[in-house]
């Protein structure tokens, strides 16, 4: 018993080993990049997705429900114990402390290997080669017209699956679709070698419309490496949401690097259902910072329009509108912006729209304006 005690005291290490990856990853681009991202949680993320990959459904969803059952359960054992048991009490008491302070220095130390120092990694614009700057008005709308016209093109080549209010509707399944939307990467890794490896295709939600409404679409979780997707959101929106999360799988954790890539990813895609998905939310986020500056550019946008890309965005919008403004809501949102802002994302959630300075990064490339 003496020996086995010892043994988990070992595991009390882990905090300031922890702390001393977190302060190197820091201070360090080289070492959070080159010896973390590259070498440690490449392998970390690759065999422990391999393993959660055989399993249909999604591991970190059924810890979510029978986590905290398991918890309760256990400590009505220990406090039943206690009462039962007088001698040694307090012996068993910080035994118990030192159990639950073990369990969650292992947590910790997966957390901070798994998800915590790639928040300080190498931008995803210098492995892409484009440079993100301040952009002029002119640049934004010229985006949002090559974004509304290659997203129409798109939306005319579905209308055989449209119902009948002219929405798109998948004609495949969500776990094809995350079959799909994996190859995807596959595509992409061969033009961007950073995001290769093998990989599982993303799980869907099966309490999704509860995810609604905490206004959640998709979630990433370092313990157990999947990609987690909300599958009762509009057709469209759901192959973006899944390369979005699997961004973070990759090792992208910044929100805004992992908008673009999922939007590269579509884009990458040999399936028009993909590559519309993404072109559809790169038009709505270049849109909404387009609508901030100028409406009247935005309107002359939307006049682009497919009547199929209407009809989607509003069945999106009916859709949240269910679940806008709620107590739940809102209280997820700030839990989410407290944890971006934790992560050294000042702008909390708005940092997802900051993809937009990546499409114009990106836009400038293609076209050769420097």
């Amino acid at each position: 018993m003496k020996v086995l005690k010892k043994k988990r005291l070992w595991l009390l290490l882990l905090y300031p080993l922890s702390f001393l990856i977190s302060a190197l990853a820091k201070r360090s681009i080289f070492f959070a990049e080159e010896v973390m991202a590259k070498r440690i949680y490449k392998v970390h993320s690759i065999v422990v997705s391999a393993l959660t990959g055989w399993i249909p459904f999604s591991l970190a969803e059924c810890i979510v429900f029978v986590g905290p059952v398991v918890c309760l359960v256990l400590l009505i054992r220990f406090i039943v114990h206690m009462v039962k048991n007088k001698e040694n009490r307090f012996a068993r008491c910080l035994l118990g402390i030192i159990n639950v302070a073990c369990v969650a220095a292992v947590v910790l130390f997966v957390y901070v290997i798994g998800c915590g120092v790639n928040y300080h990694r190498v931008s995803i614009a210098e492995y892409r080669g484009i440079t993100v700057r301040d952009s002029a008005k002119e640049e934004l709308f010229a985006l949002c017209k090559e974004l509304a016209v290659q997203t129409s093109e798109l939306r005319e080549e579905l209308t055989e699956y449209e119902d009948e209010n002219g929405v798109l509707r998948l004609p495949v399944s969500n776990r094809k679709l995350g079959k799909m939307t994996r190859d995807a990467y596959k595509n992409l890794a061969e033009e961007m070698p950073v995001l290769k490896g093998f990989y599982s295709s993303p799980k869907c939600i099966t309490s999704s419309k509860m995810f609604s409404a905490m206004e959640i679409t998709g979630v990433f979780t370092c313990w157990t490496m999947e990609a987690n997707a909300n599958v009762d959101v509009t057709d469209y929106y759901r192959a973006y949401i899944m390369a979005h999360e699997m961004s973070h799988v990759r090792g992208f954790m910044r929100e805004d690097e992992a908008n673009f890539l999922a939007y590269l990813a579509c884009m990458a895609s040999e399936d028009v259902l993909v590559r519309y998905s993404g072109s559809m939310l790169a038009l709505i986020y270049a849109g909404n910072a387009l609508y901030g500056q100028d409406a009247e550019l935005y309107w002359e946008v939307c006049a682009l329009y497919h009547p199929g890309v209407i009809s989607d965005l509003q069945a999106n919008s009916a859709y949240w509108d269910q679940y806008k403004d709620t107590v739940i809501s809102e209280t997820a949102d700030k839990v989410n912006d407290v944890y971006l802002k934790v992560n050294e994302q000042e702008d909390g959630v708005k940092s997802y729209g900051r993809v937009v300075d990546l499409l114009l990064a990106e836009y400038r490339e293609k076209h050769g304006l420097h």
